[in-house]
């Protein structure tokens, strides 16, 4: 039977590992090893860790969460490798088709689809983005400019072995470093016309946060992995990481300005413009055009979730 590892990074995460815990459990597969690495919580996460006895648990100080999932790589037993956050949840009966589609072993990864969720003014969830089918067609689109959702991958051990681990020089964007390297290696992947993973957003999510100071890394990190890697890709690649620069200068830039930061809505201009010389055009255009794509996203998250709903 095939082991599946699964690895979450945690610290200070009370009020939610014990979900996390528990909706490993209610997988279907019972062949799992579920790795939680603490980066040495005081919040009483450990105390609820301690009630399940299944649990591989390592706690110390680390670097941030790529450090912590590099030192659960080093435990992970199994042939196939998952992330889970904290604060997220599995589908129901992901493990056994994980389980199936690997069982053909020329298989690096499979990818399939995620939902994200926040939370309403009155605390009601709702949906507000989702990740798309990586089909071929759209998967340099996806990996380098769209959501490429990390956690809703599944990995084949050997790929850790000829890749090596994650990059955590980055804070945020680790997992999309992986993930370009992943796809320059020309390594296998199967996507899954299925939602697997939902991600919840709040406050203290790692890579949701809506504080300007947090989209700010964000945004430096992206400009970042530009740098790297768009000399490196194929030319029908470039052009969707190029849009990279310009979407996240201009979305830094207008949310500095928003908050009265003048000096960093300076800042990425300036890198708008040296990026993009249309850069000032592109900025008018979006501007222009918020409110109507304020209004496409709400009727497009509408249907998304009627589908949802009817394949519950």
């Amino acid at each position: 039977m095939t082991l599946i590892s699964i690895i979450t990074p945690c610290k200070n995460r009370v009020q939610f590992v014990a979900d996390a815990v528990e909706n490993v459990l209610r997988q279907d597969h019972p062949d799992f090893e579920h790795i939680i690495v603490d980066g040495g919580s005081t919040d009483g996460t450990l105390e609820v860790l301690a009630r399940y006895p299944h649990l591989k648990i390592l706690s110390g100080t680390d670097t941030g969460m790529y450090d912590a999932i590099i030192k659960g790589l080093n435990m992970a037993q199994g042939s196939v490798i998952g992330f889970l956050n904290t604060d997220d949840t599995y589908c129901p009966h992901v493990f056994t088709d994980v389980v199936n589609l690997f069982g053909d072993d020329r298989i690096d990864a499979l990818a399939g689809k995620a939902v994200y969720y926040r939370k309403d003014n009155k605390g009601k969830w709702f949906l507000f983005q989702y990740s798309k089918f990586l089909s071929e067609k759209i998967f340099w689109r996806e990996i380098t400019y769209g959501e490429p959702a990390f956690n809703a991958w599944f990995f084949h051990r050997r790929v850790f072995e000829k890749l090596g681990g994650f990059d955590t020089s980055f804070r945020i964007a680790g997992d999309r470093e992986f993930l370009l390297r992943f796809a320059l290696e020309n390594l296998k992947l199967v996507p899954l016309d299925k939602i697997v993973y939902q991600y919840y957003a709040h406050d203290d999510s790692l890579s949701m946060k809506g504080q300007l100071s947090w989209f700010s890394k964000i945004a430096d990190e992206n400009l970042r992995l530009t740098e790297l890697y768009l000399p490196l890709l194929p030319l029908s690649a470039q052009s969707h990481m190029q849009k990279v620069r310009t979407r996240d200068t201009i979305t830094a830039s207008t949310r500095s300005l928003r908050a009265g930061e003048w000096r960093k809505a300076l800042h990425y201009a300036k890198k708008g413009f040296y990026y993009d010389k249309f850069w000032p055009l592109k900025l008018a255009l979006r501007t222009i055009a918020w409110p109507f794509s304020k209004i496409r996203w709400r009727i497009t998250m509408a249907i998304a979730q009627r589908k949802i709903d009817s394949q519950a």
